[in-house]
């Protein structure tokens, strides 16, 4: 696309008129367009900006009607000047003009200002901690889709909805979305983190569940000097290594894992040595009332400097994750999405996580100025505040806004959880739904069948 250097008519701007009025500050049209400019993307000055085209995407994510129609009609309620709702094509259109570089540096923008903002950042003897993990998100059954993500496989078969592999790396202490990859299915979550462990800087902790634990996972991140704490590889007998190892004290050794010959032949990397000496520690913990055996690793071998009972809350910290990719996939509802092609999918995906980080932003702006703790802040209430209050500031004037986004700051701090430690809830639906049988096939071979 060309820029357009001339004025554009009254009723084609649409700049200072925006849906979230409340995260003005954190998605201004000057930040979006910086970034599209050493990205090399030119645009028409329309209605749909990249700044505009942004902002309604963030405001879909946040939304709890996340229909195209339902965001066109209240980004035309936002300005005077539209006279009619636009096109759900034309926005579909700007959307997929975007340059796929951009939610990168929104990204890194975002966490950026959420460093800034956290003084108290979770760390681990001066080392800061990253979680990493990964999950699924259904999508429509499209050809598109299903040729590029592909299936998942149950126990009656393929899946009815194609399935998307999502793995993220989350802060701790930041509760914030360092980076992610989306990919087929298929994709391992090993293989994310391989291209995403670069992004982790040195002199940090990681922290992921036993199916990344692997050999060449540790040796590889502690060759970059990054430190690990993770459950032992599920293929791993931890008393045979037990067997070979070197005791440290009650329920911890000193073990060295080898790199089986065929993985090794498999990597094909001369750098992984032949041994890796690893802490390895026992634990017992209530697992539904009954205690179960742990059986953790770690590249922190010094006993004395990091002793086993801070091993182990530093593991407890791992199940934030769970937390974080919860309020990402039920609250945000991104656990379905709603793009019918590939880079509608990404784009998405891309906005819900951008969303994610402006509103734990929002959080710790409401934490610092209220004395809250950032962490009892609820998360599903600062969304409700954010949109109920991006209404008044819009139409408020430049005097009454500082007000007006006080109290909502305020607001927000006092929507607080409790602390729920050993809560427990049934995975269970208690209201029926509907009586129709289940969709079992694809939507128009089922209409074939009713019309033949």
């Amino acid at each position: 696309m060309y820029r357009i250097d001339k004025s554009p008519e009254p009723h084609q701007v649409f700049t200072h008129g925006i849906q979230l009025s409340a995260l003005q500050e954190l998605l201004g049209d000057d930040e979006i367009e910086l970034i599209c400019h050493q990205l090399g993307h030119r645009w028409r000055n329309r209605i749909f900006t990249p700044a505009v085209t942004v902002r309604s995407m963030v405001y879909r994510a946040l939304s709890p009607d996340k229909s195209i129609r339902a965001t066109l009609a209240d980004l035309a309620a936002a300005d005077d000047r539209i006279e009619q709702a636009p096109a759900d094509a034309s926005w579909c259109q700007a959307r997929s003009r975007l340059p796929e570089e951009l939610w990168a540096g929104l990204l890194q923008r975002s966490i950026r200002r959420l460093e800034q903002l956290a003084s108290d950042q979770d760390v681990y003897d001066q080392k800061p901690v990253y979680l990493i993990d990964g999950s699924t998100l259904s999508m429509p059954d499209t050809p598109e889709l299903a040729a590029c993500f592909g299936y998942s496989g149950t126990g009656r078969g393929p899946s009815r909805f194609p399935v998307a592999r999502v793995t993220l790396i989350i802060r701790a202490g930041l509760q914030g979305v360092w980076d992610y990859r989306v990919d087929a299915y298929r994709t391992s979550e090993d293989a994310h983190l391989h291209q995403m462990w670069d992004r982790i800087p040195g002199g940090s902790i990681c922290m992921f569940d036993n199916q990344l634990s692997s050999f060449y996972n540790l040796a590889k991140l502690q060759q970059r000097g990054i430190d690990v704490v993770a459950p032992l590889h599920h293929h791993r007998d931890p008393y045979k290594l037990i067997s070979r190892g070197k005791p440290l004290g009650p329920d911890e050794w000193i073990v060295w894992l080898e790199l089986w010959p065929h993985r090794r032949k498999q990597y094909a990397d001369p750098s992984l040595p032949r041994r890796l000496p690893i802490r390895l520690v026992r634990l017992e913990i209530l697992l539904r009332n009954k205690p179960t055996l742990i059986w953790l690793v770690t590249t922190l071998l010094d006993a004395h400097r990091h002793p086993r009972e801070d091993i182990a809350d530093l593991y407890r910290k791992r199940w934030g994750i769970e937390t974080r990719i919860g309020e990402l996939k039920t609250t945000l509802r991104m656990n379905v999405l709603r793009g019918k092609g590939v880079r509608a999918v990404r784009y998405e995906v891309a906005a819900s996580i951008l969303a994610y980080n402006l509103l734990r932003t929002l959080i710790r702006h409401a934490a610092r100025q209220n004395q809250a703790p950032p962490d009892r802040i609820s998360f599903a209430a600062a969304i409700k505040m954010i949109l109920a209050y991006s209404l008044p500031l819009r139409l408020s004037g430049p005097a009454q806004r500082p007000r007006i986004y006080a109290r909502m700051l305020r607001n927000i701090a006092r929507c607080r959880v409790p602390i729920r430690p050993g809560r427990v809830e049934p995975r269970r639906i208690k209201r029926i739904g509907s009586p129709y049988p289940r969709l079992t096939i694809a939507r128009r071979l089922a209409r074939q069948k009713c019309l033949s």
